[in-house]
């Protein structure tokens, strides 16, 4: 039975006449306090309501309507009797009395929604308020033998509300509330009495969920879904922002972070999702990594990849913007800080489809499509919409992957990335990575089809860089081909014009073995309009940022070089020990690259000192913590 036995009895004994005049079962009055009860939920009403007047058979009459006062119910209030569940002691009560009662505890209710309950099985269940943590706690309200919640001290005190006044404390709270206030830390506990199953939360807790959850923004008083369609409006970096604000926002952001990446997570590779760092094989600092592995057979999720669908909206953001090149387009004083946002939302994305191989030892060899792997996942390469990822280092079989579409009327024009991790050092050959361009798909009056490159060109390995950017821009109308890629650190145009060829025109991309025995290997493709393809010419021509970082890294690269020339003059030496002219030709070269190192090291040494000369002004020591600047 709940607390104050005495009164709980003499309720149930003048039940039914309090429900028959629609009074407050605790005082017994129907128009005690007519203007309700301010809870924090509700907006202050200040101003005198004017009468109301109520309707009869002949209109409006001139009697005002009687003053009820609001009045809260349980969950079992007006069941019938034939119900299962019908309990003849339901509760109704006013807000007056809610109010008297905030820091006794007689009237079971939530201090955020405003729920009642007539006892511990009605309706939703409670939890106690409480002073202590689990660990250092005495029990619950009963288990201590306690008649009201003011017998504890931690209720004596009252708490600021939002507008600086006094409010006492509340009692209880409903377990959705306390779900939606502490989504994924879990603050409540159960009594350490022997079989008492009471969930106890701390009053701290719930004080500062109490007003920074539910009243600190006029956007918590709207339903569930009405503010997860505000909160969709928010681009993705704004949304990760609003989830660190409070309780209430991160429940509505999480939801529309699930539903966004639930749109558009088939479109990447499958996970594991890794989020790291990795050290740059050129030297520097660590920077970080994430990427997909491709190799579940389940798209990125929660809460495998990620514990949060927030978390895991950030790092495919993050994946689309370093894969699809769109750097250029978010960074800078006038960048666009949304684009990546909007490309993830595009319905209409690039995609790989068809797979060619070819069909002979010979670079002359006719193409034909692969047949599909069972297994997908055995397969060592993954393509999925604008990706192709080489899973498992063991492919090294070259082939060449078609986009799903053929080339529309008028321009067309693709931005591409192809990243190889380990490439681009002072010890690689600078092979072909791969090739890209278009391909011809006709089918002869035999049923037969044929597959044949109309243009074809190659990616070649960067210098002492990673990836390798290109971009395509071709008119189906004039058959013009323009190409704009880079080619040791710096990018460079080129205008072909294709023959006339039968067939249906699409683009292709070919890896090599090389490119395709690399684990972790990733190429990315999409469309782009004519802004941002002028864009993206304005960027590159400009000057990238060089990845290696300054002159004294070029010149390092310069002297690597150099090295990598004089060994393998030596290993040709070696091989060709019968031929003494040839030998003393590469004497004479070692000899001619010494001076030329020795000279280039001066040059460095005379670069760094007028360097430093240059920057003495700026690099003068900071001022000390106490001077003041």
């Amino acid at each position: 039975m709940p607390l104050h036995e005495y009164e709980e009895k003499k309720r149930r004994q003048n039940i039914d006449a309090l429900n028959e005049s629609g009074a407050c079962h605790i005082c017994g009055s129907t128009a005690r306090n007519t203007r309700g009860f301010s809870h924090c939920l509700d907006d202050e009403n200040s101003e005198q309501q004017p009468p109301r007047y109520h309707y009869n058979e002949m209109g409006t009459s001139l009697i005002p309507a009687p003053q009820t006062a609001p009045m809260r119910s349980c969950a079992c209030f007006n069941q019938s009797k034939s119900d299962p569940d019908y309990w003849p002691y339901s509760l109704r009560v006013c807000e007056m009395c809610i109010a008297d009662d905030c820091t006794t505890g007689r009237v079971r209710n939530c201090g955020m929604c405003g729920a009642v309950a007539c006892d511990a099985d009605c309706g939703v269940e409670m939890a106690e308020c409480t002073d202590n943590e689990g660990w250092n706690n005495m029990g619950c309200l009963e288990c201590r033998r306690k008649e009201c919640f003011s017998e504890i001290d931690v209720f004596k005190t009252a708490t600021k509300g939002p507008d600086g006044r006094d409010v006492p404390k509340m009692t209880r709270v409903c377990v959705k509330c306390l779900e939606q206030c502490t989504p994924w830390v879990r603050y409540d506990f159960t009594c350490r009495l022997f079989k008492c199953n009471t969930r106890l939360v701390p009053s701290d807790v719930m004080e500062r969920k109490r007003f920074r959850t539910f009243g600190s923004s006029p956007l918590n008083l709207l339903p569930e879904d009405g503010l997860a369609a505000i909160v969709d409006f928010l681009p993705n970096n704004d949304l990760k922002s609003l989830y660190l604000t409070n309780s209430a926002m991160c429940t509505a952001s999480e939801r529309v972070a699930q539903t966004r990446v639930e749109e558009f997570h088939h479109e990447f590779p499958t996970g594991p999702l890794v989020v790291g760092t990795r050290k740059s094989p050129f030297g520097g600092h660590e920077r970080r990594w994430i990427r997909c592995e491709g190799t579940n057979d389940f798209n990125i999720r929660a809460p495998e990849d990620g514990q949060v669908w927030v978390g895991i909206l950030h790092y495919l953001e993050y994946i689309a913007k370093e894969a699809f090149y769109l750097g250029f387009q978010t960074d800078g004083e006038n960048g666009d800080e949304d684009a990546v946002c909007r490309f993830m939302k595009r319905q209409d994305k690039f995609q790989f489809s068809q797979v060619y191989i070819k069909d002979g030892p010979n670079s002359n060899s006719p193409i034909v499509p692969r047949p599909e792997h069972f297994n997908s996942s055995a397969d060592g390469v993954s393509i999925c919409s604008s990706f192709i990822l080489i899973t498992d280092a063991s492919v090294k079989v070259p082939f060449a992957v078609a986009s799903s579409e053929d080339m529309v009327s008028g321009r067309n024009r693709f931005i591409c990335r192809l990243f190889c991790p380990g490439s681009g050092t002072k010890n690689s050959n600078r092979d072909s990575l791969g090739s890209y361009g278009i391909l011809c798909k006709s089918t002869s009056e035999a049923g037969t089809e044929s597959i044949t490159w109309a243009k074809k060109l190659d990616i070649m390995e960067g210098l002492q860089r990673e990836d390798s950017v290109f971009g395509l821009d071709y008119n189906t109308e004039t058959r013009e081909l323009i190409v704009h890629s880079s080619r040791m650190n710096r990018f460079h145009s080129n205008e072909y014009t294709l023959p006339e060829m039968e067939g249906d025109l699409v683009f292709g991309i070919e890896f090599t073995a090389k490119a395709a025995g690399i684990k972790g290997s990733l190429m990315s493709a999409r469309r782009c309009d004519e802004d941002e393809w002028t864009q993206f010419l304005t960027y590159t021509q400009n000057g990238e940022p060089a990845p290696a970082g300054g002159p004294a890294d070029l010149l390092q690269g310069g002297l690597d070089m150099l090295g990598l020339v004089r060994q393998r003059r030596r290993e040709q030496d070696g091989e060709d020990n019968r031929d003494e002219r040839i030998r003393a030709r590469l004497d004479d070269a070692d000899e001619a690259i010494n001076i030329g190192v020795m000279r280039v090291r001066n040059n460095h040494v005379a670069l760094r000192m007028g360097i430093r000369a240059e920057l003495a002004p700026v690099m003068a020591p900071l001022p000390d913590a106490g001077d003041n600047p």
